[in-house]
């Protein structure tokens, strides 16, 4: 468990690449991330709904029209950039927080991991205790998230979901997408879109963090 802090383990995509290769490539790699971005126009608009499911998590999964079991993640925070991908659903919380949060720690007691933030704390539970949440300390249902190789992860389509900017903008409300929503900000999280791939099993999450203030 202790290992959830440690060393990242995730593979970082240089600035730009997005994917696609590079050199004689670089003509390809135009028309796919045009493909992508009129995917995504496309997406939006087709989104007016609040998505199926009877779980805020079967909704997610439902948000971005197909299911993807891998995740390309872009996270932007001011001028500053990173890229990871994952064979996963899942994402590490180090490489979504670390650095942008106050602090990121591990319980080996309690089998907890927390995001310290803001004056508030975001529970993640691995026990068998079912601690509650209060207006403080906010405890993330289990099925939202998993503990993997000692990292702990959370639900990337989940999480964009949650933030999503266009879907705030919906007619339709998920009135417990906005709870939750509005239950988080101290993370510090701006705004999140997410599109399936064109040609591959990657779910495209962008997520854009606010600037930090002096």
């Amino acid at each position: 468990f202790a290992s959830d802090l440690a060393g990242d383990q995730s593979s970082m995509i240089s600035r730009g690449d997005c994917m696609y290769g590079k050199g004689p490539a670089s003509k390809m790699k135009f028309i796919a991330c045009c493909v992508l971005a009129a995917s995504l126009l496309l997406g939006a608009s087709a989104a007016a709904a609040v998505p199926e499911g009877e779980t805020l998590l079967e909704r997610a999964r439902n948000a971005y029209d197909v299911f993807r079991p891998y995740t390309y993640l872009h996270i932007s925070q001011g001028e500053k950039e990173e890229a990871y991908q994952y064979q996963s659903e899942y994402v590490p919380i180090r490489d979504v927080f670390g650095g942008r949060v106050e602090r990121i720690r591990w319980n080996g007691k309690t089998k907890t991991a927390e995001i310290v933030n803001g004056g508030k704390t975001l529970v993640f539970n691995f026990s068998d205790e079912e601690p509650e949440s209060t207006d403080t300390k906010i405890v993330l249902p289990k099925e939202w998230i998993r503990l993997s190789d000692g990292r702990t992860e959370i639900h990337a389509a989940l999480l964009s979901y949650l933030f999503d900017r266009e879907m705030s903008m919906q007619p339709d409300v998920d009135e417990e997408r906005e709870a939750w929503r509005e239950r988080l900000g101290f993370l510090g999280i701006k705004s999140t879109s997410a599109l399936p791939g064109v040609r591959d099993d990657y779910l495209y999450v962008y997520l854009s963090f606010e600037e930090p203030t002096s």
